[in-house]
């Protein structure tokens, strides 16, 4: 006979199961961080472009208008591949009217992307829509008839719909929620965006409007420039 081989028992482990893997957890502290880098691309593209022009603009500063027009049309002779023009929203508080005119454009652009915001922009500089939003003009302003003002512009600008310009402006009132909480200083949806760009103006050195940057440095540039003159300066940059 033969006798049938015992079956094997499985080996019972001592050994305790490992614990399961721990996902490792990074909670980031600090303020808000924006999604996206800042600043307004006019012309070109900032990863190919030979040359990267900045300029810190505030729509209530007479010498950024001068600035904007003198700039954006000698830009017109240039390519896309040799010039990229970003702009930066610049508050002066001396105006009260500033940061107002800011949030709106953030706002617009929040709703129809760059083409928007450049819209808005080439409205609000053009010299004859200036005028309109002067610190005489603002003086006995509410902030609310402001703001209504530059929707207005930014509609015409913009071509925005009776609905699209509903909402900008109510992207433009207090935060609803906050106020429900008790806030007294709630701020609105192109609040958080503006504090970027005055965080990144400080940190910048960035005091006054206009002040441009060539290849993210510093260079004198005047508001009062003719054409030529920028084409002159525009050529040694790109070495021509």
């Amino acid at each position: 006979m033969f006798a049938l081989a015992p079956t094997p028992l499985r080996a019972r482990s001592h050994r305790k199961a490992a614990p399961a893997a721990r996902r490792a957890v990074t909670v980031m502290a600090g303020p808000p961080k924006p999604s996206k880098p800042l600043g307004h691309v006019v012309k070109g593209d900032r990863g190919s472009s030979k040359i990267v022009l900045g300029a810190w603009l505030d729509y209530a500063c007479p010498f950024s208008g001068r600035f904007w027009r003198g700039c954006v049309s000698a830009l017109e002779e240039y390519d896309d591949s040799e010039v990229c023009f970003v702009a930066y929203n610049q508050i002066q508080p001396w105006h009260a009217q500033s940061a107002l005119a800011h949030e709106t454009s953030l706002a617009v652009e929040a709703l129809r992307g760059a083409e928007g915001f450049v819209a808005f922009s080439r409205a609000a500089f053009d010299e004859s829509n200036w005028e309109k939003f002067t610190d005489v003009w603002c003086e006995n302003k509410t902030k609310g008839e402001i703001y209504d003002a530059y929707v207005d512009l930014a509609k015409m600008a913009c071509g925005l719909t009776d609905q699209e310009a509903g909402e900008v402006r109510n992207a433009l009132r207090l935060d609803a929620d906050a106020l429900a909480r008790g806030e007294k200083n709630p701020g609105n949806k192109a609040t958080q965006n503006l504090k970027f760009y005055v965080k990144l103006a400080r940190q910048t050195g960035v005091h006054v409007s206009p002040s441009t940057y060539l290849n993210g440095l510093a260079v004198d540039t005047s508001s009062g420039w003719t054409r030529e003159q920028w084409r002159e300066f525009l050529d040694d940059a790109l070495g021509k």
